[in-house]
């Protein structure tokens, strides 16, 4: 028994003496980035911090401008505010109260027959006529007219062709004539 535990001391020996050995490696390590980063060159926040200059100039410019207008606005609105005087309505809520209680009290029996005859002479108005067949017929003889005009163009053009074809056809018999009459021709 005292081999396994002298084993397991040797082993508890080795593992801790390889963590510290772990520990100096990583140190190491964090050491060299940080001697890495160390090396280059520092970043160049001027233009950054120029920008962010320029861009507090813009905002106070643009907050002076927007406290004018609000200065602007509260003037307007205290010159209307003065110019608002305060308006006594009592009489005009009596007169209203006046008008609706003759309204009440009014008749109204003799508004509604009325009413009611001009629906009855309303009721007997003749219906108006149905007029798409006449213009869906109208439509109809409005395209026969359009054929009837092509035909007739293409008739006259037949009987322009039937009157030069018989005129030449007449030359051709009065050249056929002077052959005949002529003793020397066939």
């Amino acid at each position: 028994m005292k081999i396994m535990d002298k084993l397991s001391t040797y082993a508890a020996l080795i593992g801790v003496v390889g963590a510290i050995g772990g520990g100096f490696y990583t140190w190491g390590q964090f050491n060299s980035r940080l001697d890495a980063l160390e090396a280059e060159p520092a970043v160049n926040l001027s233009p950054l911090k120029q920008k962010d200059k320029e861009l507090t100039q813009q905002f106070d410019e643009v907050l002076l401008y927007a406290n004018e207008y609000k200065v602007d606005l509260i003037d307007r609105i205290a010159k209307v505010e003065e110019k608002i005087k305060p308006v006594d309505l009592t009489s005009v809520y009596a007169k209203i109260s006046e008008v609706e209680n003759k309204i009440k009290d009014t008749d109204l029996t003799n508004v509604f027959k009325e009413i009611g005859k001009v629906r009855e002479q309303i009721a007997m108005l003749p219906k108006p006529a149905n007029l798409q067949p006449l213009l869906s017929s109208l439509k109809e003889l409005e395209e026969y007219a359009w054929e009837l005009e092509e035909d007739i163009e293409q008739l006259s053009k037949d009987v322009a062709i039937a009157q030069k074809e018989n005129e030449v056809q007449n030359a051709m018999m009065e050249e056929l004539k002077l052959q005949l009459k002529n003793p020397l021709g066939n």
